[in-house]
């Protein structure tokens, strides 16, 4: 009499069971989240991020497929990704290797990698600096016509209502007229009456001279790069691109007189989100690493209790 060893059975896969009758292909099925240690590296070569969360997913075509081998995507992940540096060369290895780890039930493959970059900035004036952190995303797909990346990053700056400003604008004139009319000089003689140049700017520098302010919101532009390569981005040159063409970027470690040149620059840059996307648009129609671009603004708003946005797309012209 023979014995039943239930070490001795293969352990059953259910996902190898082919249906009987003929379903429909799935777009893309997979996992989501997936925690990894990845570093991402700036151009040259310091390092942005160390950690990711990961969305794999592959098609599932064969008619009669009842499911794909979902550990082995994360078995590649592990395996190409895990502790090291992002580099293209390793992405197109991946993508490559997700559609074949599922043995012919598979076309497709898309890898969605979301990291908070970690960026240090300069304070504006004096020599203190801090890091700000970027959100961003990199969406690579794979098929066998196609190899194509897409980049998402939101930026945050400082926006200054230029509506709001004028407003302001104006009533500190009215109160510097009403403060400084003859009438405050009676029984003075006439050459006496007027003003001098340290009075006017003792008071424009009093807390009575604080009759308005304009209202400035933080605000955030969000951008999509379609890339025109296999190569990996240049963050931080997107980033000082954003930051550059609108001037207000949110600061992180300040001293007075940093504080101080910020509150000047939203004066230079008043923003209506129209400007904002403007400002962009011709910052990123000439990108020499994308295809195509679309930018999403988004100020969110002292005044009121809604925001406003507003969006732009073009291609890029080379």
């Amino acid at each position: 009499m023979s014995s039943f060893n239930y070490r001795d059975t293969v352990l059953p896969d259910v996902t190898t069971e082919q249906s009987t009758a003929q379903v429909p292909a799935i777009d893309s099925v997979g996992m989501q989240g997936i925690a990894i240690p990845l570093h991402v590296l700036g151009k040259r070569g310091e390092r942005l991020t160390s950690q990711a969360k990961v969305d794999v997913t592959v098609s599932l075509d064969h008619p009669n497929a009842k499911g794909i081998h979902m550990s082995r995507l994360y078995n590649l992940l592990q395996q190409y990704l895990s502790n090291k540096d992002l580099h293209k060369s390793a992405l197109t290895s991946l993508m490559n290797a997700l559609i074949e780890s599922q043995d012919g039930l598979s076309k497709s493959a898309q890898l969605n990698l979301h990291f908070d970059l970690a960026v240090s900035r300069p304070a504006l004036i004096s020599k203190t600096s801090g890091y700000q952190s970027y959100p961003a995303s990199l969406c690579v797909m794979r098929s066998s016509e196609h190899y194509k990346a897409q980049l998402k990053l939101r930026v945050p700056y400082s926006s200054t209502c230029p509506c709001s400003a004028s407003l302001s604008r104006k009533a500190l004139a009215e109160a510097f007229v009403k403060q400084f009319e003859s009438k405050q000089f009676a029984g003075m003689q006439p050459e006496e009456q007027q003003p001098t140049i340290e009075e006017m700017g003792a008071w424009l520098a009093s807390k009575e001279a604080s009759i308005a302010t304009a209202h400035a919101q933080r605000s955030f532009a969000d951008i999509t790069l379609d890339l025109a390569n296999k190569d990996i981005p240049d963050f931080i040159g997107i980033i000082d691109l954003v930051e550059n063409a609108l001037g207000t970027p949110l600061q992180t470690a300040v001293k007075r007189e940093d504080e101080q040149a910020f509150a000047k620059r939203n004066a230079e840059n008043l923003m209506f989100v129209e400007d904002s996307v403007r400002r962009l648009h011709a910052a990123f129609s000439t990108y020499y690493q994308a295809t195509y671009f679309r930018v999403k603004v988004e100020h969110q708003e002292s005044l009121h209790a809604h925001d406003a946005i507003a969006e732009i797309s073009g291609p890029v012209h080379r």
